[in-house]
C-alpha cells in the first residue's frame, strides 16, 4: 500500500538501527568532561548573541577579529577557568531510546516495556501521539515522514534527550543580577546558556555514535553546527514541531523530575538553562520550516 501523505523526497526503504538500550539513562556532572562541552560550544552564538559583541558595519573583518583576539577571547578563557574552578554549573543529561511508529502526519511513541512484552505498533497502545505540520509546498516534508510507518508493524526508534545546567546555575545568575554585578551576570548567563546547548550537541553526537553513525561524524565544531552529520535534532517550539507544550509528555517519558526539570503553564522550562529535543537519524532529516 502506497502512503500518499508522505513526502516523495523521503525514502522509506532505509536500514533501521537498533538502539544500545530501550528506556533512559542519566549522566551527571561527575561523569561529564567540561572540556568536551567547551569544544561543542557555539562561540558565534555566545559572543555575538549572548554577549552582544557584534561586528559593526563600518568595521572590517580583520579589525573585528583583532578586537575579538584582544578583548573578547581573554574574557572567554577567564570564564572557562572560573567554571572549572567554581561549582556554578551542574550539567546533567537524561537521554534514551523509545519505540515509535508513524501514521500519516503523526508519530506514536510507546513505553519501552512493549519491546520485552513482544508487542508491535499495531498491538501496543501509544503513551503519546504527536502530530506535526506538513509543508504545503517544496518537498512537503513532515517529521513523521522520517519514521518507519505503522503499516510495516515494526517499531522504529526515537531518541530523546533533556539537558540542564541545574538549579545552581539559576541561583548564581540571580545572585549576580541582584548584587548589581551586571557585567558578570551577562557573561555567566551567556556561558550557562551556551554550555547547555553544548551539552545538547554532545548528547546528540553520543546518540549518533550509539546508533552506528560514528564514521560520519565531523571533526570540527563548524561542521557539527552546520549539521554535517546524519540526521537532525528537533526541539518543540520550532517550525517543524511548533507546539511547545508537547514537551509535557516528553518530560514525563524521560523522567525529567529525576534531574529537577519541569515546565510551567507559561511554557518555560525550569531550571532556566535547560533544553529538550528528540533526534531523527534519517539521512534526509534536517531543519526545515512547515
Amino acid at each position: 500500500m502506497i502512503d500518499l501523505v508522505r513526502s516523495e523526497a523521503v525514502d522509506i526503504e532505509i536500514p533501521r538501527p537498533t538502539p544500545p538500550f530501550w528506556g533512559t539513562q542519566i549522566i551527571r556532572a561527575a561523569d561529564l568532561d567540561l572540556e568536551e562541552l567547551f569544544w561543542h560550544m557555539d562561540l558565534q552564538a555566545l559572543i555575538a548573541g549572548q554577549w552582544q559583541f557584534r561586528k559593526p558595519q563600518e568595521q572590517s573583518r580583520e579589525e573585528y577579529d583583532a578586537f575579538l583576539a584582544e578583548k573578547v577571547y581573554p574574557v572567554l578563557e577567564t570564564w572557562k577557568q572560573k567554571l572549572r574552578d567554581e561549582e556554578w554549573l551542574d550539567p546533567t543529561l537524561v537521554y534514551g531510546y523509545f519505540p515509535c511508529a508513524a501514521e500519516g502526519n503523526s508519530v506514536h511513541v510507546y513505553d519501552p516495556a512493549v519491546i520485552e512484552q513482544g508487542l508491535t505498533p499495531k498491538t501496543a497502545t501509544p503513551v503519546v501521539t504527536w502530530t506535526f505540520p506538513r509543508q504545503k509546498s517544496m518537498r512537503r516534508l513532515c517529521i513523521a515522514d522520517f519514521i518507519r510507518p505503522i503499516s510495516e508493524d515494526q517499531f522504529d526508534v526515537l531518541p530523546m534527550q533533556a539537558v540542564t545546567m541545574g538549579e545552581v546555575a539559576s541561583v548564581k545568575a540571580q545572585e549576580l543580577y541582584k548584587g548589581n554585578n551586571y557585567t558578570d551576570y551577562l557573561y555567566f548567563h551567556g556561558m550557562a546558556v551556551q554550555v547547555a546547548e553544548a551539552l545538547a550537541e554532545w548528547s546528540h553526537a553520543r546518540i549518533r555514535r550509539e546508533l552506528g553513525y560514528g564514521e560520519l561524524e565531523p571533526d570540527n565544531i563548524r561542521d557539527m553546527l552546520a549539521q554535517r552529520y546524519q540526521g537532525s535534532r528537533y526541539s518543540f517550539g520550532y517550525p517543524a514541531c511548533p507546539v511547545v507544550m508537547d514537551q509535557v509528555p516528553q518530560l514525563a517519558l524521560l523522567g525529567c523530575d529525576r534531574i529537577g526539570m519541569t515546565i510551567d503553564e507559561s511554557e518555560q522550562l525550569y531550571p532556566e538553562q535547560s533544553t529538550t529535543a528528540f533526534a531523527i537519524y534519517h539521512p534526509v532529516a534536517k531543519y526545515f520550516s512547515a
